[in-house]
């Protein structure tokens, strides 16, 4: 396959992984009667669109679904790439942790939301960052 093939096919990927995001924060904004599970169900569906993920992946864990969105786009073992991941010019940070500061800051760029940073860097799961943006999107 030429290179200028791969690239059409990345920017594709990439626009659809866009389009499919943008429309879970859509839906998040147009819901008149927000609750937490609607959140979480659509987040989840916003993270998977983000890290290029099948919609249905069960992973809830954000380090995880990281490392899994490294491995599909690496096509790599997940393991392999935390023994290789030497990201020393970014003070030795992983490129999963890389990956998750980037998606906390989507979440909030793109929900126009600003959340207490200690909430987010605390969540963990999908489930408890959903809480996160239902609560700076009830607030707000």
């Amino acid at each position: 396959m030429k290179m200028i093939d791969r690239k059409k096919i990345v920017a594709s990927l990439l626009s659809t992984s866009k389009q499919a995001a943008k429309k879970e924060i859509e839906i998040i904004r147009a819901e008149k009667d927000l609750s937490p599970d609607f959140v979480f169900i659509h987040l989840k569906k916003y993270i998977a669109a983000k890290f290029m993920l099948p919609e249905a992946c069960d992973e809830d864990n954000l380090m995880e679904l990281a490392a899994l969105s490294l491995q599909r786009t690496m096509k790599l073992d997940k393991n392999a790439i935390r023994e290789l991941d030497q990201a020393a010019p970014c003070d030795h940070a992983t490129s999963e942790s890389t990956k998750k500061v980037l998606l906390l800051y989507a979440i909030q760029r793109d929900f126009e939301i600003k959340p207490k940073a200690s909430d987010l860097t605390e969540a963990i799961t999908v489930r408890e960052l959903s809480l996160v943006v239902y609560s700076a999107l009830t607030d707000a």
